[in-house]
């Protein structure tokens, strides 16, 4: 990568590709009566409400108002999928389990809140609300870049296990002004980040997330079997973002100490997820006996471009504590379980995977969440 002059700001057109599954929190799920099951395309089908009583005819029609006039989500649910063969809509990818857990639901006799509402909550990742296409929040990939950048400042000022809170801490590290003007001393007030929407087709699957310790275990093949999981939407590898990154170089009144320079946040960024990478792939291999899918595409697409132009990177949820927080000053509370105090160490004792099944029965087939490479594109 060229290095750019302190003096000039620079706006960076970046390209986010996907390596291993990633969602994005947007407080919004996929409402059972809003959607169907393709069971021989193993697919979700989402379709518009308005548009599904619009294709009924005057009979169908009077039956839906008598369903949900009964406020019974079971018998909607099983109205809904009688009926909508022809009804259009988004199409996601599902695994067969979901196919199953679903069929299984229609087959109820009574509702069962448990089974449908407490155990079918399939939260959507963040999306374009007129496209509907998912995209990668501006929010999402500066925040992701702004731990890079503090632990690689922490490194530079040798500050290690901070005792007070984190706010100060970063006050600390950025050099910036304690009080009411902290906000505009803060350098990091003049990077601005584009969201970041997809470039070509968008692949996007719903998974089940599961927990998994860090630990080995000679008995079993699955450490941890718990049954903890989640079910949601997740961008998918080789699906590629594009936006903007602009860096801009305050002037002398704005009172920022030391402005950021592309390079420098660039390879901040690397380094930072590049270790974590590096110590989570040996856990995969040690511990579950899989290999990284992340560094398996890195070695194959990346390689030559790493550092240079293209740079490691962990976003959304799932991404573990250790690429949230400051390395060096991590304090991550540890759950010991019902009425005993937590722990806080500098590392998490679990990690999340993307499964097909809620009780995978190996490993080969997870994938850890949120890996990606930043792509400067006119570096």
């Amino acid at each position: 990568m060229n290095s750019q002059r302190d003096t000039h700001n620079t706006k960076l057109k970046v390209r986010l590709h996907v390596l291993t599954p990633i969602h994005i929190g947007c407080d919004d799920v996929y409402e059972p009566t809003s959607f169907v099951i393709d069971e021989n395309k193993n697919k979700l089908i989402e379709f518009d409400p308005f548009d599904f009583v619009n294709s009924l005819n005057d009979r169908q029609r009077q039956d839906f108002l008598r369903v949900c006039s009964g406020d019974n989500l079971l018998m909607i649910m099983k109205f809904i999928n009688k009926n909508s063969f022809k009804q259009k809509g988004i199409e996601i990818d599902i695994p067969q389990y979901l196919v199953e857990h679903y069929k299984k639901i229609l087959t109820l006799s009574s509702f069962d809140r448990k089974l449908i509402i407490n155990q079918f909550k399939i939260e959507k990742t963040a999306y374009n609300p007129l496209t509907k296409l998912p995209y990668i929040p501006g929010s999402s990939l500066k925040g992701s870049i702004r731990t890079a950048y503090l632990s690689a400042l922490a490194n530079v000022k040798n500050i290690t296990n901070w005792p007070g809170k984190a706010d100060d801490l970063e006050t600390k590290l950025l050099d910036r002004t304690e009080g009411r003007e902290k906000m505009t001393t803060d350098p990091f007030r003049m990077i601005k980040v584009s969201d970041l929407f997809p470039l070509g087709n968008v692949k996007r699957k719903i998974v089940y997330a599961v927990n998994r310790k860090k630990e080995k275990n000679n008995t079993s093949t699955i450490v941890d079997k718990s049954g903890i999981y989640t079910i949601f939407e997740t961008i998918q590898p080789e699906t590629i973002f594009e936006g903007t990154i602009d860096i801009n170089i305050p002037d002398e009144r704005a009172n920022i100490l030391k402005p950021i320079t592309a390079e420098n946040l660039l390879l901040s960024i690397h380094k930072f997820y590049a270790k974590i990478l590096n110590e989570e792939t040996k856990i995969l291999l040690e511990v579950f006996g899989i290999r990284h899918h992340a560094v398996l595409t890195c070695n194959a697409k990346f390689r030559e471009k790493l550092k240079k132009s293209c740079f490691v990177i962990r976003i959304g949820k799932h991404s573990g504590a250790e690429a949230v927080t400051i390395e060096g000053n991590r304090k991550i509370r540890i759950k010991q379980g019902k009425n005993k105090p937590p722990l806080e160490l500098d590392h998490a004792t679990t990690i999340w995977f993307a499964s097909d099944t809620p009780k995978p029965k190996s490993n080969s087939s997870l994938l850890p969440f949120g890996w990606a490479i930043l792509e400067v594109v006119n570096a």
